[in-house]
């Protein structure tokens, strides 16, 4: 969970960084920032290694729900996160990143025909030139030697590994989502008190919309962004929607526990209650002192 936090600051203040736009228009998808530093590599570069968080998060996601199946499991697989186990766990989200990192630099940089071909639309639609922004993208549709459009095949291929990593970790959040539901339902029925019948029954809420967070979330906006442009279909509220599916799911993601939970839920309640009550009190004796000294 600490490295989960520690991941979603980052990838909250790379947003914040680069303040990305995510375009979306007609053949093509761009994710653009607005060049910041002297040194126009950083920009690029910040941009590369910031769309690898995308890998980072989903990737993380899958060893999140393998964890919390050895813990419902009771069978002592919970030894394969100590030791040398554990190091090995947290690289493979760090690996995802990297992979979807260099994918994004080697087959989805920038290129003089899409620099012309998003030219004019983002200076009209947001006066942005070309030359103040670094980007990355694909136009999946190029100019051949023969002067007709032809698929863009390194672009394509990109964007296929992209989302291989996607479905990857899309199965493996279904299968072991579905082992700890089966498993949470079992560990209802055999719940010795009502406390533990009612904690494993909000855990089971808890785990259900904390699957279906990253699938709607992540998974399903990354999906339509990546793929509409290649059927002509490349409109910009599919990268707004993006944009915010993408910024809003820090944030989201840790709702279902701190709501659904009953502990979470009342220590997040009673600490908020206790703020109001202490301002009230110190409201109240400002107002004592200045009757009193009238």
């Amino acid at each position: 969970m600490v490295f989960f936090s520690i991941v979603s600051t980052g990838y909250s203040f790379m947003e914040y960084l680069l303040n990305p736009l995510v375009f979306s228009y007609k053949d093509c998808f761009q994710v653009i920032t607005k060049i910041q530093f002297e040194n126009p590599l950083i920009d690029r570069y910040l941009l590369y290694y910031g769309c690898g968080f995308c890998g980072v998060i989903m990737s993380m996601f899958v060893v999140h729900f393998v964890f919390r199946f050895f813990a419902l499991q009771r069978k002592g697989n919970l030894k394969y996160f100590e030791g040398w186990y554990f190091p090995c766990w947290l690289a493979i989200p760090i690996f995802f990143g990297f992979i979807w990192a260099q994918t994004v630099l080697a087959m989805l940089h920038e290129d003089d025909e899409s620099t012309e071909y998003m030219r004019d639309i983002l200076l009209e639609t947001y006066d942005l030139n070309m030359s103040d922004v670094k980007y990355v993208g694909v136009l999946y549709y190029k100019k051949g030697s023969n002067g007709k459009p032809e698929i863009n095949s390194l672009g394509l291929e990109g964007v296929l590994i992209l989302g291989t990593i996607m479905n990857i970790c899309f199965i493996f959040i279904i299968y072991f989502g579905s082992l700890t539901y089966k498993r949470i339902k079992n560990l209802i029925l055999e719940g010795r008190s009502e406390y533990t019948r009612k904690l494993q029954n909000q855990l089971y809420k808890a785990l259900v919309i904390q699957t279906i967070i990253p699938i709607f979330q992540l998974i399903i906006p990354l999906t339509i962004y990546f793929f509409s442009p290649l059927f002509h279909l490349g409109y910009q509220p599919i990268g707004d929607i993006t944009t915010l599916s993408l910024a809003l799911y820090p944030i989201i993601d840790p709702l279902p526990v701190i709501f659904v939970i009953d502990n979470y839920r009342n220590a997040i309640f009673e600490f908020f209650c206790t703020c109001v009550r202490k301002r009230r009190e110190v409201n109240v004796n400002v107002t004592n002192s200045s009757a009193f000294e009238n």
